[in-house]
């Protein structure tokens, strides 16, 4: 699939356009929150079931996803990084915390694995945090991943403030069964150009971990969280009269 600049920036304008309500005798409606923007890719010629064909990865974009927000994440350390932690107002999590937590029902732990989009541990706490919640945080690809592959294992109060800010402008890609990848790449609010820019982090990312590149795409798609997909195809702009 040829992925053009023109096209791409064509889709994201018609996908922001879609994002709002429009009804023949109405006047038009804009959602009362930020919505995010999705890229959907699809992904043909490629065999998942070998694991070097699947993709688990944290990549940093060029801008923030986030918006105003906080990163949602947890982090799960003791002494000066679980004070450093408290200081910018992030959820945490200490050693007797781990314990009590694993103490919890399994429904109520399912519910905190699920309730943070990234967990942050200190590396001395990874041993506890793969006993106590591997199981949980596994299935929903949310283990922390040192580096290449993540940037979720720190070491001092430095390391926690780079993670902090990185994690404003992280995002997690997987392909792991279904030959499909489903990436935020920013909130509606955000600059179209800056939200261009981490369309295309996304886009040469994703096609450098293909044998074939470009050739692997089969379709790509851009929408709003409650807008309609829009089909990254000049036939389909033409459709929509754009």
């Amino acid at each position: 699939m040829k992925v053009d600049d023109k096209l791409l920036k064509k889709s994201l304008n018609a996908a922001i356009n879609f994002s709002i309500m429009k009804k023949e005798g109405f006047k038009e409606k804009v959602r009362k929150f930020d919505e995010s923007i999705d890229l959907i890719i699809n992904i043909k010629d490629i065999n998942l079931n070998d694991p070097k064909n699947r993709i688990d990865k944290e990549i940093i974009l060029s801008n923030e996803v986030v918006s105003n927000d906080k990163p949602s994440i947890c982090v799960i350390a003791s002494d000066e990084i679980l004070l450093e932690a408290k200081k910018l107002g992030i959820d945490t999590l200490d050693s007797s915390g781990l314990i009590n937590l694993n103490n919890e029902e399994k429904k109520y732990k399912k519910k905190f694995a699920k309730k943070y989009e990234y967990f942050v541990v200190e590396d001395k706490m990874m041993r506890d945090v793969a006993r106590y919640l591997a199981r949980f945080l596994g299935p929903v690809g949310k283990m922390p991943k040192p580096f290449p592959t993540g940037y979720g294992i720190i070491s001092s109060p430095e390391d926690l403030n780079v993670a902090y800010e990185r994690y404003k402008k992280i995002i997690r890609i997987q392909m792991k069964k279904q030959p499909i990848i489903f990436a935020k790449i920013g909130k509606k609010s955000l600059d179209r150009e800056k939200l261009y820019e981490n369309i295309k982090v996304v886009v040469n990312f994703i096609a450098d971990q293909m044998p074939h590149k470009f050739n692997n795409f089969k379709s790509m798609y851009l929408k709003s969280t409650m807008g309609k997909p829009v089909k990254v195809t000049e036939e389909f702009l033409k459709s929509i009269e754009v």
